[in-house]
């Protein structure tokens, strides 16, 4: 409904409301009900700004919309007024605002406003009669006390403005019968009328003698409950001070303003309506007085005291509704930093504001610094005064809302940073208190008043490092001091009582992660602080809580570091209560030991700052249980891997190097899986048909157990996980196996595996295995192994057919392998999918004739084919492998891998020209580790090894794989 329809429809006595703003309105009320929509659509408040282009464009619609308005009307008796009354408005209108539209503007404005103001009143009044008062279970009994006196006062108010209309009423009579009928310096002994009405005028002025005592009595009446209701007012705005105090260190209470705010703009509305009514009372006055005039004597005081009245509660209404607070740390305000940018915000509870008389804020820092020697100077930057104006709404009210502040600090003759340096002061940077003061010109009803209000005391830094003791500084103030502006608190710090300072670490916990501490939390605290057994009344000095420290570090640090970790990687878990905190080794040992193996609990670290760990219990078959524990997590290790995963994942390995997870169940009886299930992360399932360049890994924690250990260092090592499902085959399929074995397929015994003439291939199953009873010799050359596959074997001294028994097989992650032989030797790695052809010197004496131009030939590279759910790699060289083997069987290789042309072989084998250079034909001759062409042949030799005994054999242990 528009808002003009609504006025229409108000109670008699709200449109008699209406009626009197309209009546010395230089709006015509014709005018408002003609244009009535069209006005309430534009924005007049903008349009109020001075030497605004947009008063002129609105001033001039709105002249075009009454000469239509004019136009549209008919030329009966009906409309004949009304255009006569509209033809007037705009000639007026014209006249009077041409010059100046922007005050038109305000002047709608201000109206439009009103209107507002006297729905509201309508709207309170007829929700108070429809409804009845509200019960205890909504309102406290402070809430209801201040909402009948508030009530009271209206209705006092009220009293007073209908004796106020019957005393001038009664002057009005006075005043005619004396002017009509007295007649002082003439003889009147004679006419009896004359005395008639001398008495009769003596009886009215006695009647206006006795109205005028009853409005003064009823007057200080209302200032006495005005009174009465401001200090109500005022205890509920102390409380509300409190709890913005408390607010700022963490504490979950309401701060909302706008009860408030109705409440002091009620009670500002009666005393503005008193003030008029005594202004009205003194015109009264000063028409008729007599000898023993009440308003004469009393009038100048009640005004006195009403101004008196009017003055504290602006100045009490005017407040600071948002504490100075950057936007990186809106959980801990009242700390600022050099260069960065902050906001405040001030607001009047007294929603009255006059449109006419434009109310600017300013803001000043330090205004009166105490006079310590270093107290460092600042500046503020960008814009430090604000326009105020009221919004529509009843939530915006009358704010100033600073934003986007910074502060620079004052340069000082010294060294060093602004004053300090030689003048270095008795307080450190984070102990130095400063204060940002809002100045308020206030102006109403022809009331001027200039306002003030402060912010508490905040700290300023010039680094991130100091935020945790600044914010430290600022709990110590806010719990201990007296007086809110009190810059050398610090001078001298008082104790905090063990209750007070336990509540607001509380605090602290709620703010960041959502759950406060227990009371068993806060013993343990007690009990670090001030031994076992605290007294009740201990206090905590202000050095021992934030600056000295047994284990190096202040207990503050030590907190702080716990409740930033909580922030950044543990909040949920705290929040549902899966972390038990602050669990001294001794109450641990006492939670675990009547529980079963496996039953582990998470506290926080005492000697690592900003660290969590797990403790848990296992029980041996003879003796007392033992507790064990790993190296406590900080961020750095919980912003790889989280805290769930590494609980689901974490290894202990015993003396046999068996992994197993000891974490079982959460203290006091939950599984692990049930109790951290919905935190772990989820992995990626491998796709069968999918070829994939890399193994899947994954982070684990894993620590080793010695025996007859009570407390493990944790190793932190990375263990990959392979997926067998979309493992890549290399040619040969070599898997990781145990040191010092040699993985077996299911070849037969002793039969070399043969891809072409004069070179011998490890296939798939494995290497094969010689005849029990031979000797095996070990090569003294580094095989070469490809990416999950052995490659082609070297030829080197000694008999070409027998096979090799590699000492260690190492395979790291991604299939690459490296094979130490004989002395430790370790060969250079391949990459995968090659392979290398090594031929030592001498070898030509050990190949068969007519093999001269043979080259080698690279490795077919497998590919995966889609089975049922197994893979298999493909066959090597198919179109070869009958025929050769054909020809093996029928005598075409000799015993001791001699050469036979009897029967010839199934193709012709080129020439093969073989010198000692060549022996690297199928590697990158750019290879600084290969022979290159000036080097020196060596001469040919059998055996580099004569026996079995000319080297001790290679000892390996699990030390060697950490």
């Amino acid at each position: 409904m528009a808002q003009w329809q609504e006025v229409q429809q108000l109670p008699p006595t709200h449109l008699e409301r209406v009626h009197q703003l309209y009546t010395n309105a230089a709006l015509p009320m014709t005018v408002r009900q003609s244009l009535a929509d069209w006005i309430e659509d534009q924005d007049w408040q903008q349009a109020a700004e001075p030497f605004s282009s947009h008063a002129r464009m609105l001033f001039h619609s709105l002249l075009t919309l009454l000469g239509e308005q004019l136009g549209s009307l008919g030329p009966g008796d009906e409309d004949f007024m009304l255009k006569h009354n509209l033809r007037k408005a705009r000639i007026d209108l014209q006249a009077a605002f041409e010059e100046h539209p922007e005050n038109f503007a305000n002047l709608v404005a201000n109206l439009l406003q009103e209107e507002r103001c006297i729905l509201r009143r309508a709207q309170a009044k007829g929700q108070v009669e429809a409804t009845p008062a509200p019960s205890t279970a909504s309102q406290s009994s402070q809430e209801q006390e201040i909402q009948q006196r508030l009530t009271e006062f209206r209705t006092a108010l009220q009293e007073a403005e209908r004796a106020f209309r019957h005393m001038e009423d009664l002057q009005d009579t006075f005043d005619f019968s004396y002017k009509m009928y007295y007649r002082p310096g003439q003889d009147h002994s004679h006419d009896p009328q004359y005395a008639q009405h001398i008495q009769a005028l003596q009886a009215k002025l006695q009647s206006l003698d006795r109205q005028r005592r009853e409005v003064v009595a009823q007057i200080q009446q209302l200032l006495g409950r005005s009174e009465t209701l401001r200090d109500f007012l005022q205890q509920e705005l102390s409380a509300w001070h409190e709890r913005q105090q408390r607010s700022c260190l963490g504490a979950p209470t309401d701060t909302c303003l706008l009860q408030l705010q109705g409440w002091f703009t009620a009670l500002g509305e009666g005393l503005f309506q008193l003030l008029q009514l005594l202004r009205a009372v003194g015109e009264l006055r000063q028409k008729v007085t007599y000898e023993q005039d009440p308003l004469q004597s009393e009038l100048p005081l009640l005004e006195k005291r009403l101004q008196e009245q009017l003055t504290c509660l602006l100045q009490s209404a005017f407040v600071v509704e948002q504490q100075p607070c950057m936007p990186n740390t809106p959980k801990r305000p009242l700390v600022l930093r050099t260069a960065n940018k902050f906001c405040t915000r001030a607001r009047l509870l007294v929603r009255l504001h006059d449109r006419n008389h434009r109310m600017e804020a300013n803001i000043h820092i330090d205004r009166d610094p105490p006079k310590t020697r270093g107290f460092r100077k600042f500046n503020i930057l960008t814009s430090s005064s604000k326009t105020v104006l009221v919004g529509d709404s009843p939530r915006e009210g009358l704010v100033c809302d600073f934003q986007y502040l910074t502060l620079k600090e004052q340069k000082g003759g010294g060294s060093g940073k602004g004053s300090r340096g030689t003048n270095e002061g008795p307080l450190a940077v984070t102990e130095e208190l400063h204060l940002i003061t809002f100045t308020l010109a206030y102006a109403y009803c022809g009331l001027e008043l200039k306002l003030e209000t402060s912010t508490l005391p905040f700290v300023i830094i010039s680094n991130n490092n100091q935020l945790s003791s600044a914010w430290a500084s600022v709990l110590w103030f806010n719990m201990l001091s007296p007086n809110p502006k009190d810059q050398q608190f610090f001078t001298t710090p008082p104790p905090a009582p063990w209750p007070r300072l336990a509540e607001v670490l509380s605090w602290q916990f709620q703010s960041t992660a959502e759950r406060g501490l227990s009371r068993e939390h806060l013993h343990m605290l007690a009990e670090k602080l001030f031994g076992s057994k605290p007294p009740p009344d201990s206090a905590l000095p202000w050095t021992k809580f934030s600056k000295d420290g047994a284990a190096g570090f202040s207990f503050w640090a030590w907190l702080d570091g716990i409740l930033a970790l909580l922030h950044d990687h543990l909040k949920q878990l705290w929040k549902d209560g899966l972390i038990l905190g602050f669990v001294s080794r001794k109450q641990e040992k006492k939670l675990l030991k009547v529980k079963r193996s496996g039953t582990f609990l998470i506290r926080f670290s005492e000697s690592v700052l900003g660290g969590v760990t797990c403790t848990w219990v296992e029980h041996p078959e003879s003796g007392p249980p033992a507790f064990r524990a790993v190296v406590p997590y900080t961020a750095a290790e919980l912003a790889s891997l989280a805290l769930p995963d590494i609980i689901r994942d974490y290894q202990l390995l015993a003396e046999e190097n068996i992994p197993e997870n000891p974490l079982l169940f959460l203290y006091p009886d939950v599984a692990r899986d049930e109790a951290f299930g919905p935190y772990y992360s989820q992995r990626q399932e491998g796709i069968l048909t999918k070829k994939k360049e890399y193994l899947n890994q994954r982070l684990i924690r894993v620590s080793s157990r010695q025996p007859h250990e009570t407390w493990q260092t944790q190793e932190e090592l990375v263990m990959t996980t392979e997926d067998l499902e979309t493992l890549r085959l290399n040619s040969g399929g070599q898997q990781p196996v145990s040191p010092g074995t040699v993985p077996g397929g299911d070849r037969t015994p002793g039969t070399p595996q043969a891809v072409s003439p004069g070179l011998q291939q490890a296939v798939a199953a494995g290497l094969g295995m010689q005849q029990p009873g031979s000797q095996i010799p070990v090569l003294p050359s580094p095989q070469q192994l490809g990416s999950g596959s052995l490659g082609v074997l070297q030829t080197g001294m000694g008999d070409l057919g027998l096979p090799v028994v590699l000492q260690v097989v190492q395979v790291g992650p991604g299939g690459q392998g490296v094979l130490p032989i004989g002395g430790g030797a370790v060969g250079p790695l391949l990459g995968s999918g090659t392979a290398e052809l090594l031929l030592g010197n001498g070898a030509a004496e050990l190949l068969p004739s007519g093999l001269g131009d043979l080259e080698g030939l690279p490795l077919q590279e497998p590919e995966l084919e889609v089975g049922a759910g197994q893979l298999e790699a493909t066959e090597l060289l198919p179109t070869l492998d009958g025929a050769w083997s054909r020809w093996v069987s029928a005598g075409g290789w000799g015993a001791g891998g001699s050469f036979s042309a009897d029967p010839p072989p199934p193709f012709p084998l080129p020439p093969f020209p073989f010198h000692p250079i060549d022996s690297a034909v199928l590697l990158d001759p750019s290879d600084p580790f290969l022979p290159q062409s000036e080097d020196v042949a060596l001469p040919a030799t059998a055996s580099l090894f004569t026996a079995d005994g000319d080297f001790p054999p290679l000892h390996i242990d699990a030390s060697d794989f950490q």
